[in-house]
């Protein structure tokens, strides 16, 4: 997801122009009195969740992103998707009883990458934490710390710990800790800074497989075994209070993000230039190439990419909402495993509305508009030019000539590609 490159730079983002509405919901709602005469705290906070989702849905008809039905009506699943999400996140989650909540095929948001499993924890700056497990299917792992929320211009990335830096065994177990400021520096260790606020765990699946898909897990150091007492009534008011501001900006603020770095610096069916996501903060060795689409009835945006020294290379499209695309019943993102290489050697992909049996099709689910982003992982040097993706605009009746040694996959072959990409999110996320 975008929280992959994310950093205090985001804060060129223009503010979200709706902080002043959030503060006057918020403040709106005066504290009733409960059948007793006392302040109904409890109240007074449901009230301002119940502000938050009429604001939000005034937000996503007022989007720019809002346009076709299609679109309309995912604008009300992203709402949907970011209700899920705040409520876990703001209601159920602890720094002191840490567990991961987990970012799968239901809660899509900023960006996603269909290859990886997000894991998400709030952690106390300045603690100590064990995050441990097995490896599994999963080809790389990496943590990275945020303070606040640099992806809606709030924040920072306050440290990232890449797959090289994690000690794994032959069994494909890990230990990493996360280290209090001043802690002995040792093998797997990341300083966790007094501002950290969140840690994200990515594991990453370049294949596909069908075998177990690993696990991780993650404690509050000297807390483990430790029983958490109920929540008081004031606890509880303020965790209402959190969900409702996470549901305002994750709703908010990923059309925005599209919508301002993607759809207004750059025309459509255009890919940009390599970024080196460290230079903003994200992750090292991590190159990213991004873009949107819009693609008429009967065309398609062909995409060419060239093999690289890349440990992983992929590519994937969203809605305007930011939200990755049917990849589990679908073939909205492909790896280079994936992929069928042409006959010149390198790899051609056709994004459409409309199957053109080649193997390596990503089919938008109807939208005519939405982004594009390529992602390549362990890098140690720069793509060179001539590596560089390009992409183009055809009608799809010239994708044979368009695509050297051009072929198609049965309806029964791309039955089963699809079978396949099922049973491993399946496994992959317990489903």
């Amino acid at each position: 997801m975008l929280q992959e490159w994310c950093s205090s730079r985001a804060a060129r983002l223009k503010p979200i122009r709706y902080a002043a509405v959030i503060y006057l919901s918020l403040v709106a709602t005066h504290a009733t009195g409960d059948v007793h005469g006392n302040q109904d705290t409890l109240g007074s906070a449901f009230a301002d969740l119940r502000a938050a989702l009429d604001l939000s849905e005034q937000e996503i008809r007022n989007s720019p992103a809002y346009g076709s039905d299609v679109e309309r009506a995912a604008g009300y699943q992203h709402m949907m998707r970011m209700l899920l999400k705040s409520v876990e996140a703001g209601m159920l989650q602890d720094t002191r009883y840490p567990f991961f909540r987990v970012m799968d095929m239901h809660v899509r948001e900023g960006g996603d990458n269909p290859d990886q499993r997000y894991l998400f924890a709030p952690v106390e700056g300045g603690a100590a934490y064990r995050i441990h497990g097995e490896l599994g299917s999963a080809s790389r792992i990496e943590v990275q710390l945020y303070a606040g929320e640099p992806w809606a211009g709030a924040g920072r990335s306050a440290g990232y710990l890449g797959f090289e830096a994690i000690p794994v065994d032959a069994k494909g177990r890990f230990e990493v800790y996360l280290s209090p400021p001043g802690a002995a520096p040792r093998p797997g260790a990341l300083p966790n800074p007094e501002d950290a606020t969140t840690v994200v765990v990515r594991q990453i699946y370049a294949d596909w497989t069908q075998d177990a898909p690993g696990h991780v897990h993650i404690d509050r150091t000297g807390m483990e075994g430790g029983l958490r007492m109920p929540d008081a009534e004031a606890d509880v008011a303020d965790r209402l209070r959190e969900t409702a501001r996470i549901l305002r900006q994750s709703v908010a603020v990923w059309p925005a993000f599209v919508e301002q770095r993607y759809r207004q610096v750059r025309e459509a069916n255009v890919l940009s230039p390599p970024l080196d996501t460290s230079t903003l903060g994200g992750v090292e060795g991590r190159w990213m190439v991004t873009g949107h689409f819009d693609i008429p009835p009967g065309h398609a945006l062909l995409v060419r990419t060239t093999p690289t020294s890349a440990r992983y290379q992929a590519l994937q499209i969203t809605d305007l909402w930011f939200a990755s695309l049917e990849y589990a019943n679908g073939t909205a993102s492909f790896t280079r495993s994936q992929s069928a290489r042409a006959s010149d050697g390198t790899y051609y992909h056709v994004i459409a509305a409309q199957d053109p049996g080649y193997p390596n099709w990503l089919g938008t689910g109807g939208l005519q508009r939405g982004t594009v982003l390529l992602r390549y992982d362990g890098m140690t040097t720069a793509l060179a030019e001539e590596e560089w993706p390009k992409a183009s605009l055809i009608k799809l009746e010239e994708l044979p000539a368009a695509i050297p040694g051009f072929f198609v996959l049965s309806p029964a072959e791309r039955a089963d590609q699809v079978r396949a990409r099922r049973a491993h999110i399946q496994r992959r996320f317990s489903r």
